[in-house]
């Protein structure tokens, strides 16, 4: 009875590692990829940083390129709900003109919209309608990039405040997409 517990608990052990070494595997080779495919906007860096974190978190650990595209999905609703309090704040301040008002309103607008097509792509996500979730990730991505490129334009100093955040948000949609891309074959 003790050798077959023993047996077990080294069966176990060497599984949990083993699950967790191809998870570490699964990151590095598709983030490297990822970084490759779009380098201008994609650091192996912050993949990998990432999506170690938010996996370590997860049990059981991710085991697919799916389930860290649902990951990623999810980082990129918390960053627009992120994106949406600095946008409150930033709207209090008294000195702004009407033009950088304006200009946050319609950011406020598509942040929100945002969130709910995120929830809408973690849906097909897990019916795997592929084509639905890279389409509505390139238009969150435009969309982003107009809001950010409109506020820096209307913004003291010619830089978004939002700019940190964009950039976060944007490389979590464009590495969404590349392993969308990956999974699809295209």
């Amino acid at each position: 009875m003790r050798f077959t517990l023993k047996v077990s608990m080294i069966f176990i052990v060497c599984m949990f590692l083993f699950q967790s070494s191809n998870g570490s595997d699964l990151i590095s080779k598709n983030c490297k990829e990822a970084s490759k495919r779009v380098p201008e906007i994609i650091t192996y860096d912050f993949c990998v940083a990432c999506l170690e974190e938010a996996s370590s978190k997860l049990h059981p650990p991710p085991t697919n390129l799916d389930d860290f595209v649902g990951i990623l999905i999810t980082l990129c609703k918390n960053n627009a709900t992120n994106v949406l309090s600095i946008i409150s704040k930033l709207s209090k301040d008294k000195s702004l003109d009407k033009f950088a008002i304006l200009t946050l309103q319609e950011c406020s607008s598509f942040y929100e919209q945002s969130e709910f097509f995120l929830d809408m792509i973690a849906a097909s996500l897990k019916k795997k309608v592929f084509d639905y979730v890279s389409l509505h990730l390139g238009e969150i991505s435009t969309s982003s990039r107009v809001c950010n490129e409109d506020l820096s334009a209307k913004w003291r100093g010619g830089i978004s405040p939002l700019s940190k955040e964009y950039q976060i948000f944007l490389q979590l949609i464009w590495i969404s997409r590349v392993f969308v891309n990956i999974i699809t074959k295209t």
